[in-house]
């Protein structure tokens, strides 16, 4: 169910905004001020993308699909169409928007900003429309509903999340000191999924980054959630201890009270009608 993971990504944010974000530029126009788009030759697996303090994005040796995967928060199967080389060529993505104090505040808003930039740099046209296809439906694995032990309801009580930070684990499976998660914050990677006062929308997005279909919401759950899973990714076999550690299906099952199911349903996906390589800065 899980599927191999050559790019390596790992993110903490917090949703709490700079009172100046929305000053100038409303969602729909978010643009960086300044941006960069090179080819990358290196040949390496590994990709990246992270958001730093002052309005800095950087995203490393990264596809076109990626890049559209990140900026309409999409799975990989609901994208369709488009040249081959959109999955194979890697390129550098430096952008710079002012009005950002915390790199937390901006990841959000640097999405935003990634689809005006492939639109400009790669003349990337896109057309939404429906399909049937395969899905996991992530529901609960328990006749009474009750929730696994590390995926609960959020009792933070401030709903401005201005608690103090809570730790999460930083090694999945192991007992190390936690690092601080702040309310409203997240951390996936391959192996972990962590997050503080956040709706179950965005785990079963988080989720859907490590299987090989869409992940769709039937958990009939609403409101703000903590949870911190970790399983064994796809090629690892043991944890550091040489016990065998969990799948993805198992930590869903035992540590949160879900579990997926095959379903087929309707679902949004994204049609490439025409894109280019990016000329030179």
């Amino acid at each position: 169910m899980t599927k191999r993971c050559h790019a390596l990504l790992v993110l903490v944010t917090t949703m709490a905004l700079s009172p100046h974000a929305f000053s100038e530029q409303t969602q729909e126009t978010l643009t960086f001020d300044v941006a960069s788009v090179k080819p990358n030759k290196s040949a390496d697996e590994e990709s990246a993308s992270f958001t730093q303090p002052g309005g800095r994005y950087t995203a490393t040796n990264v596809t076109v699909r990626m890049l559209v995967k990140s900026a309409y928060s999409v799975h990989d199967n609901q994208i369709v169409g488009g040249p081959s080389w959109i999955n194979t060529e890697r390129f550098d993505i430096a952008g710079k928007a002012a009005g950002y104090a915390t790199a937390s505040g901006f990841r959000d808003h640097a999405r935003l900003m990634l689809r005006p930039l492939l639109a400009d740099r790669f003349k990337l046209v896109l057309r939404r429309e429906k399909r049937d296809l395969p899905v996991y439906a992530l529901v609960p694995a328990r006749s009474d509903g009750r929730l696994g032990p590390q995926f609960h309801r959020s009792n933070d009580p401030d709903p401005d999340c201005k608690g103090a930070p809570q730790a999460v684990s930083t090694t999945p499976g192991a007992a190390e000191p936690g690092i601080p998660l702040p309310c409203g914050a997240e951390v996936y990677r391959p192996g972990h999924l962590a997050a503080r006062h956040m709706a179950v929308s965005a785990f079963v997005l988080n989720v859907s980054r490590w299987t090989d279909r869409i992940v769709v919401d039937r958990t009939g759950l609403e409101g703000k959630f903590d949870w911190d899973l970790q399983w064994i990714p796809e090629e690892l076999t043991v944890d550091s201890t040489g016990t065998p550690g969990p799948s993805l299906s198992e930590a869903l099952r035992d540590q949160a009270g879900f579990r997926l199911q095959r379903q087929r349903s309707s679902v949004d996906v994204l049609v490439v009608e025409s894109v280019e390589r990016p000329g030179p800065d």
